[in-house]
């Protein structure tokens, strides 16, 4: 079942829960051409601390994995190595607060649902334009790349504009990502 969302008027249909965070985005205009690219495709302009921290997350998810399975064949082994990750992530962590954390982009307020966004921009964007977006949160829980089509954007009291857009690519891991992140953080509240 897709799930979108429409703006008619000031009323706005939402069918997925949505939540606010601050997250780390950059967009990026597309012409409607690449909007049905993968949006991991190298074509598209990635930050590099956005490559670092999906890579990472990456080898996290696989290491986990292989871990689980080595634990039902040699329980030992798999705690050993299991500590050797721990200590690997307490220093690259310590790297990560001390050098990357500075150069990183300031998280900004975005309002996301597993089938679009919210976010503010300098400058109004077209209905209709396609935007490339990676997307990441500061603690962490995703680093993800989509394709997103804009809905709506307007003018707000801060000087900015509110831009709406829903999802047009969105890898289905990445879906499940945003979707326990917004479960997470609803059962927090």
């Amino acid at each position: 079942m897709e799930n979108l969302q429409h703006q008619s008027g000031n009323t706005e249909r939402r069918v997925m829960s949505r939540i606010d965070a601050a997250l780390r985005i950059n967009y990026q205009i597309i012409s409607d051409d690449v909007a049905l690219n993968d949006p991991y495709d190298p074509n598209f302009v990635l930050p590099r601390y956005f490559l670092l921290l999906a890579e990472l997350d990456q080898f996290d998810h696989a290491l986990n994995y292989e871990l689980e399975q080595l634990a039902e064949k040699d329980q030992q082994i798999a705690r050993i190595l299991s500590l050797f990750n721990q200590k690997l992530n307490l220093i690259t962590g310590s790297l990560y607060d001390a050098i990357v954390q500075s150069m990183l982009p300031i998280p900004e307020h975005v309002n996301f649902s597993e089938t679009g966004l919210s976010f503010f921009s300098e400058h109004p964007i077209q209905e209709g334009t396609y935007l490339h977006l990676t997307l990441s949160h500061p603690e962490n829980f995703f680093h993800i790349a989509a394709t997103a089509q804009v809905v709506y954007s307007r003018h707000e009291e801060n000087g900015k504009y509110r831009t709406g857009a829903y999802f047009i690519t969105l890898h289905p891991q990445d879906r499940v990502k945003l979707s326990e992140c917004v479960s997470l953080t609803q059962h927090k509240d």
